[in-house]
Formats: C-alpha cells, structure tokens, sequence
C-alpha cells in the first residue's frame, strides 16, 4: 500500500495524523488562495468543515483521489457561499457562478475524475514515478534518489506511464492533459 493510500485507510480508522501532516496543509493553502491571508479564519472554517463532512463520510471513499476531490469541491463550496454573503465580492461571485465557469469546472472535474481512474490502473512502479513527477512536482534526480532507481529508469516509468494513460483516454483528453509535455 502506497503512502497516499494509507492516509485515506489511516483517515478511515481514525488515525489522523498523517492526514494533518500531509493533507491538511495544503487544503489550507488552497483555501487562503481564494479566500486571501486576511481571511486566514475563514480558510481554517472552511477546511475544518470539509474534513468534518468528509468524516462523516469517510467509508464511501473508495480511493484517495476521490477522497481529495470530495473535499477540494467542499471547500469551494463553503468558499462560494462565504462570497454570496460578503455583499463586497458579489461581483466575484457572478463570476463564479455564470454558465460557462460552471461548466468549464465540471468538465474539469469530470477530466479530473477520468484521469485518475486511469493513474489508478497503471503498473506499481509506472503509477508510484508518475504520481511523483506530475502530481508531486518532483525531477527525475529526485524520483530517482527517493526510489533508489537509476535516471533511465525513471525515464523509462514515465513513459511506460504516459503510454499507458495515452491508450486509455480519449485524445483529446491527454492532449488537453499534457499539452505541456
């Protein structure tokens, strides 16, 4: 079982503390990001209402991907409807909710959701290198130390990877996915 995995079991169990570790702090920087530092209160409220929604949840998450989802869109959710009560950032918030961003946020999701069904398919070590380089941001000297595996063969996971995740969606999808690569 890989770390991330193990936060969502630990999470399920009531072990809390990888999950304030590794999950918690970046649901705060995501929070303050829309919320902004003055508003530092606010951001913690809205986390610690998506953690506690997720807990009451917590044994319908069948993978840590859409762990995160559920509660990434809980705190947009609290952050939404904080805006509709702040009369000053009304005009933020028709920006938020007009046709086109509610749609492009639910193709987002949906491409989110397609994307990683398909990472959770890939090889063990393809999906562990994968997850490091494109979710974590890591290079491959680093994935390399870290696994204790040698240049190429990071090279060679990731590709196995991109492959791998080329054949499963649609094109489109990966084009949209990985135009940077």
């Amino acid at each position: 079982m890989n770390w991330k995995t193990q936060i969502l079991t630990d999470f399920q169990r009531g072990k809390l503390k990888s999950f304030y570790r590794d999950v918690y702090p970046g649901l705060i920087l995501y929070a303050l990001k829309y919320l902004g530092e003055e508003n530092e209160f606010l951001a913690e409220d809205c986390v610690q209402n998506a953690v506690f929604s997720a807990w009451e949840r917590r044994d319908k998450f069948e993978s840590i991907y859409t762990f995160k989802s559920f509660l990434y869109t809980s705190i947009k959710n609290e952050i939404v409807s904080i805006h509709r009560k702040n009369s000053a950032r009304e005009r933020y918030v028709q920006q938020l909710e007009n046709d086109s961003f509610f749609r492009d946020s639910v193709i987002d999701q949906e491409a989110q959701t397609l994307l990683y069904s398909a990472i959770e398919k890939l090889p063990e070590k393809a999906r562990v290198v994968f997850e490091m380089s494109f979710i974590e941001g890591l290079k491959n000297t680093e994935i390399a130390e870290k696994l204790e595996l040698s240049d190429s063969s990071v090279k060679k996971y990731k590709a196995t990877a991109l492959d791998f995740l080329r054949e499963r969606l649609d094109p489109s999808l990966f084009m949209f996915l990985f135009s940077g690569l």
